[in-house]
């Protein structure tokens, strides 16, 4: 009895870590980061970029592109969900690339994207949020989305097509404010994505004023063929779900040539917990194979 308990003990000394903070970090393999500073607003960017399984320099295959907001969350969870999907083939082969800013902590990622993000100045809801958030009233300044869009025109997709075999083929997804400006970029660029993911999106935006928008873009054009997901939790409350089914409502309504629109509601999802949710479904309906 005393030799086994000895035993028992010798394992467990040997199998323990003998320094957890000294163990190696773990890192998404076939992935790769850049910094880099956009001549079109003068913020960092930081890009994580993962290449499709298979993808080898010397090679000729070009692929399409998604870009993700929010990269420091949605990156590592579309990558993990792709090759989940990717053990049967169920998905096209695209590379990903996280659009962040260079380092994160949450006032700045708050800060950051509440800026970008946003289409339009909202003094009023700007002082309401830093103060719910405790920031600095001066630092918490929206409106900044059309510069944004230009800095993903102009330098951030221009060094992807640089440094990576591409096509012209380009998705975009966001959630929450991402949404917003996704939703924002369909009508404001057209001609830049072919693929939306518009996850959770914040709607009620300075008076639900992306209705508009969209009302001034039916105006003047027939058509829109792109493919777009909306796609909200159900537990996200009036102020997101109400508006994104009456959005996706007004899309289906207006005949929009080539338009390929899907909605989903996820059942028992709130505001976060939709997030790798909402992802996953984002690449199988953006990218899945049609059968």
């Amino acid at each position: 009895m005393l030799r086994q308990l000895a035993s028992c003990i010798l394992s467990f000394v040997l199998i323990a870590p003998v320094n957890a903070q000294g163990a190696p970090p773990v890192t998404l393999a076939g992935t790769q980061q850049y910094d880099l500073k956009a001549t079109a607003n003068g913020r960092e960017y930081r890009l994580y970029v993962a290449p499709p399984v298979g993808y080898v320099k010397g090679d000729t295959t070009r692929y399409p592109v998604l870009y993700l907001l929010d990269g420091h969350f949605s990156f590592p969870a579309a990558v993990s969900a792709r090759e989940y999907m990717g053990l049967f083939r169920e998905l096209e082969d695209v590379i990903i690339v996280g659009v962040a800013a260079r380092e994160y902590s949450f006032t700045s990622w708050f800060i950051d994207r509440w800026r970008d993000y946003t289409p339009s100045r909202d003094a009023a809801t700007d002082s309401t949020f830093a103060t719910q958030y405790k920031l600095a009233v001066e630092t918490v300044r929206s409106g900044g989305g059309r510069d944004f869009l230009q800095a993903l025109r102009n330098d951030l997709i221009p060094f992807i097509d640089t440094a990576y075999r591409t096509t012209g083929d380009r998705g975009l997804s966001g959630h929450s404010l991402g949404g917003l400006f996704t939703a924002y970029a369909l009508f404001a660029a057209p001609d830049l994505f072919q693929r939306y993911g518009i996850n959770s999106p914040s709607l009620w935006w300075k008076g639900s004023e992306m209705f508009a928008t969209e009302s001034a873009f039916a105006a003047t054009h027939r058509a829109l063929p792109k493919r777009v997901l909306l796609t909200v939790g159900a537990n996200e409350g009036a102020s997101m779900v109400p508006p994104m089914a009456k959005f996706a409502g007004v899309l289906g309504s207006r005949g929009y040539q080539g338009l390929v629109l899907d909605t989903v509601v996820f059942q028992g999802e709130s505001h976060t917990s939709v997030g790798p949710a909402m992802m996953a479904r984002t690449l199988r309906v953006l990218y899945g194979k049609r059968r």
